[in-house]
């Protein structure tokens, strides 16, 4: 693939959304991860536990209005019921976990390497190139702005213009490095 002018200002405009995408989805991985962990595992409540609970969650039999006249006793529910309350499983869906870490992965990865390329790419401008480009693209300042702030960083004035040159120079040095080797 050959890479032209819009295929780098556009890298350059995603690279801060790319670099949070890329942090939420190692923090979505992770979270992930440790329902995978907790997925199956078995629990178990202490004797006690199970027939308070049980017996906690029924209702007194003052307050029960059936249509069929029938009472359950607690105490027979709580009997038959037992061995069944007594493990619980945690039942999550682990192959849709792992197909969640593996989604994870592959993004990461082509996210990872978008955020790699644009640093790359800043890395071997001028300290004055990467100042514009920097302001211009992943800050989205205006340019009367980028004006403003070079003057403070180098005090000397330049023209829109004269930054739109350095721009233009900077970004065909990026394509020069983005085309080695197609």
């Amino acid at each position: 693939m050959t890479y032209i002018k819009e295929d780098v200002e556009k890298m350059l405009r995603e690279y801060p959304k790319n670099e949070a995408k890329l942090t939420e989805i190692k923090l979505k991985k992770e979270e992930y991860q440790e329902e995978l962990y907790y997925a199956g595992t078995v629990y178990k409540d202490t004797d006690k536990e199970v027939i308070e609970n049980m017996q906690l969650s029924g209702q007194p039999y003052d307050s029960i209005h059936s249509n069929t006249n029938k009472i359950s006793d607690k105490v027979l529910s709580t009997v038959i019921n037992y061995r069944k309350e007594l493990n619980h499983i945690n039942r999550e869906d682990r192959q849709h976990l792992e197909r969640k870490i593996q989604e994870c992965d592959n993004e990461e990865k082509r996210l990872d390497k978008i955020i790699v390329r644009v640093k790359n790419l800043l890395n071997q401008l001028t300290k004055e190139q990467k100042f514009i480009i920097t302001a211009y693209y992943l800050e989205k300042s205006k340019w009367d702005y980028v004006s403003n702030q070079y003057f403070i960083e180098y005090q000397k004035p330049k023209s829109i213009n004269q930054l739109l040159n350095i721009r233009d120079i900077a970004i065909k040095s990026m394509l020069e490095i983005l085309n080695t080797g197609v």
